[in-house]
């Protein structure tokens, strides 16, 4: 039976937000989804929206199209954190004109299994969970990645949400690249209010299918010289940025984790 991948998130301490601050946070995550959704259309099967208070949620046709998602999701609302669940499972009740909210099955029940444990764990924010005996090692993976991402500053975290513009990780027809672009209006630079980029679409993806027995392909040659033509400032500075903010490690994290999610045979825990 084909299975599939339900994405749950919620806000941490959502209720230590002030009334404007929960009013000004939803508004950035209604944004954040409205756009990614265009961008995920590919690979969505019920597109991700709020279903009760402050958590969302979705269902994707992969586990690479969900954490994908989550990731540059994570990315724009950023420095703002989350709790996340992202469950491996079958469809089994499907109402067809309904939203994700609506239907059933194991992938809803293993999404919220794994966003309650993340709830309760002081150590994970996000947890995948199949049922598989390699979803220990899947989540170690996802966790230092997420370890590496909140050490980022704000300006570190732009710099490799222009990186992922230009060089997007993405696999087959997941994500539609020529929609990246509206990705632009999150990213803010000193002096830069308006970032044009002008790229021909679809670009050279991360090809997390070369076969190796390691991980290189989340560093671009060219990419320091790249971002700084387009902020106006020193290369110098831009690689120290990438380097400081750990950016090309985090890449070739999420490749990894891409290859290890794709790996899952069913076998069970």
């Amino acid at each position: 039976m084909k299975r599939y991948s339900a994405l749950m998130i919620d806000l941490k301490n959502s209720r230590s937000y002030s009334i404007q601050d929960r009013n000004s946070i939803q508004n950035s995550i209604l944004n954040s989804i409205t756009t990614l959704n265009k961008i995920f259309k590919n690979s969505i099967e019920k597109e991700v929206e709020f279903s009760a208070g402050d958590e969302i949620q979705g269902l994707f046709v992969s586990p690479q199209s969900a954490y994908l998602y989550y990731r540059l999701f994570s990315m724009l609302i950023f420095p703002i954190e989350i709790h996340c669940g992202i469950g491996l499972g079958t469809w089994d009740i499907k109402v067809e004109s309904a939203s994700s909210t609506a239907q059933d099955g194991t992938v809803y029940h293993y999404a919220r299994k794994a966003i309650d444990e993340a709830k309760k764990s002081l150590e994970y924010s996000v947890l995948f969970y199949s049922k598989n005996k390699n979803d220990i090692i899947i989540n170690s993976l996802i966790n230092s990645n997420n370890l590496l991402a909140e050490k980022q500053s704000k300006y570190q975290n732009n710099l490799m949400l222009l990186a992922e513009i230009l060089y997007p990780i993405a696999n087959e027809d997941i994500i539609e690249y020529e929609k990246l672009k509206g990705l632009l209006k999150f990213i803010q630079f000193e002096k830069k209010e308006n970032l044009i980029i002008d790229i021909e679409y679809p670009v050279i993806s991360t090809q997390i299918e070369k076969e190796s027995f390691f991980i290189t392909e989340g560093k671009k040659r060219g990419l320091s010289t790249q971002i700084s033509k387009l902020l106006g400032v020193s290369r110098q500075s831009v690689e120290k940025a990438i380097k400081t903010g750990n950016i090309y490690e985090l890449r070739n994290l999420t490749i990894t984790v891409l290859k290890a999610m794709k790996s899952i045979q069913g076998e069970n825990l």
